[in-house]
């Protein structure tokens, strides 16, 4: 077993590894898994194929119905890119009271306090079920938590009680906005523009659907549920065309036309209900569908889901977190997170974590020091009074 690092030291080393989302984690992964190796800490590796993978460590007595804690985190980052770094993205460097590099707040800080939290515990012999949940891709879609809930166990039941470690200023999030992407193709027919009547142009064809999404935009606008409530500043639905690409050249009729769309729905709604309730707009315009490319209609495909996701204001654990916090009532948050994908499981999760949103994504990603030595107390003040 690796030496015992401070939360700082082993945040260090996790940054020290490029896990942009389009590269494998399998090399941080191999780290964790050395750090956290020990006989009193079982290890679940789950391949998800080209060197991704989700990792849980789980100690103590295994979950039998639900009883204990888990904490979640994702390992990827997004690209560090950006030109206006004062210092290589993959060291941690201390500056004024907060730690930088990528990933520092969002959110490999956090996964270096839980690491070090479960390996304390273990070695303590903490005799109730606590587990740490790894994923891959989240920042692309939560893909890493979609292939868990997909393929775990459901014999295998993990604790109810989830903390997903997202920045939040260590304030209780209980519900956020999902995010569904998808794809529309309109197919036309190419011909040389100078024989226009030989041809149908999809860029034409996509005006009408243009203004179909718009008009759907706009209803959205009216639309409440019972947890509109936790997004104050916009209480609705939000629907976005992003990308609109079409035509090879200037004087061939367009062959197809490709609309990439985004809605933000909120907890309770899905696909399910929202993307009918789209063709039917869509019909009624009069442009048929295919579900493959057709001339004069258009096809939908579904690039991603990440659900929208709640838990009930007077859940028991959610109302632990919020005293521990010294945050009496909890938020929603525009973002997603790992959490919707786990709510099926069984977990009923809050979002708590140190470090902002709003300094993640961007250059100089900074975690403040207060919450990041002040995050290992509160879950202890949460966990282990419950010993």
């Amino acid at each position: 077993m690796t030496k015992n690092l401070s939360d700082r030291e082993l945040l260090r080393h996790l940054v020290s590894y490029d896990t942009t989302s389009d590269r494998s984690p399998a090399s941080l992964f191999d780290f964790v898994c050395d750090y956290l190796g020990d006989s009193s800490i079982r290890t679940t590796r789950m391949d998800c194929g080209d060197g991704y993978e989700n990792v849980l460590f789980e100690s103590g007595p295994p979950s039998r119905n639900g009883e204990g804690w888990m904490l979640c985190g994702h390992v990827d980052t997004v690209p560090a890119e950006e030109p206006d770094w004062l210092s290589d993205p993959l060291e941690l460097v201390e500056r004024s009271g907060r730690l930088h590099a990528r990933g520092a707040c969002d959110m490999k800080g956090f996964n270096a306090i839980a690491m070090n939290f479960l390996r304390l515990r273990a070695h303590q012999g903490f005799d109730h079920p606590l587990g740490l949940l790894l994923t891959h891709s989240e920042e692309v879609g939560t893909i890493g938590a979609g292939h868990f809930a997909r393929d775990w166990p459901r014999e295998r039941m993990l604790p109810r009680n989830v903390i997903v470690g997202e920045p939040t200023s260590l304030k209780p999030v209980r519900g956020h906005k999902g995010h569904l992407s998808f794809r529309i193709t309109l197919t036309g027919r190419p011909c040389h523009t100078g024989f226009p009547a030989e041809g149908m142009n999809a860029i034409e064809l996509a005006l009408p659907m243009l203004k179909c999404l718009k008009g759907l935009r706009e209803q959205l606008v009216d639309e409440r549920t019972a947890e509109s409530s936790l997004f104050p500043l916009v209480p609705h639905p939000v629907l976005n065309v992003v990308r609109v690409a079409g035509g090879s050249a200037v004087n061939v009729m367009p062959a197809s036309c490709v609309l990439d769309v985004g809605a933000r729905l909120l907890p309770g709604q899905s696909s399910d209900e929202f993307l009918p309730r789209l063709h039917r707009l869509i019909a009624a315009a009069g442009i048929p569908c295919s579900d493959s490319p057709l001339e004069g209609h258009y096809s939908l495909e579904v690039i991603n889901e990440t659900p929208s996701f709640s838990t009930a204001a007077d859940e028991a654990f959610l109302q632990e977190v919020c005293s521990i916090s010294g945050h009496p009532e909890a938020i929603g948050v525009n973002y997603g997170t790992d959490a919707g994908r786990l709510k099926p499981l069984g977990c009923r999760c809050v979002i708590f974590g140190p470090g902002d949103i709003a300094q993640a994504h961007r250059a100089n990603e900074w975690i403040p020091i207060d919450e990041f030595e002040r995050m290992p107390h509160l879950l202890g003040a949460l966990i282990d009074t419950k010993h």
